[in-house]
């Protein structure tokens, strides 16, 4: 009759460490994209204060000039046509409309750019009424 022990086996299988692979696989599937729209959405307050700043400039404008500018930014010297964000994830437009029984008026318009265009709100608009608009998701998800 042999009396020797075995030792003790220590560490792990190999099957233990494929079966925690595949559940950190699956835990990351599903967190990494669910992280990246809310960074994604987080963004999305860069270009809604910068749509609130041209609003803003668009108004001084029109007090001194009784019209719009076409310009993003008519009170810099010169003028500038469009803005890009401060971390250039947004394209910012303004498109003025006058004269008329309508009167004037303007929609400024921000574009995402790089990696910010997989976002769900394709478009963010404000017009010169404070009238909030979207393309790609709703108003109220994209202006939240």
């Amino acid at each position: 009759m042999n009396t020797a022990r075995h030792p003790a086996q220590l560490g792990f299988t190999l099957i233990e460490l494929m079966i925690v692979v595949a559940i950190l696989g699956v835990l990351a599937s599903i967190a990494l994209p669910a992280y990246q729209q809310s960074v994604r959405a987080g963004a999305r307050s860069e270009a809604q204060s910068l749509l609130l700043q041209v609003a803003a400039n668009q108004e001084r404008f029109y007090s001194d000039n009784n019209s719009y500018s076409t310009n993003a930014d008519p009170l810099s010297d010169p003028a500038i046509a469009t803005l890009t964000s401060p971390n250039g994830l947004y394209r910012l437009s303004v498109a003025a409309c006058g004269g008329g029984a309508i009167g004037n008026r303007f929609v400024a318009t921000a574009t995402p750019q790089g990696n910010q265009t997989t976002d769900s709100c394709t478009t963010l608009t404000l017009s010169n009424t404070g009238l909030r608009g979207a393309t790609g998701d709703s108003v109220e998800n994209c202006w939240r």
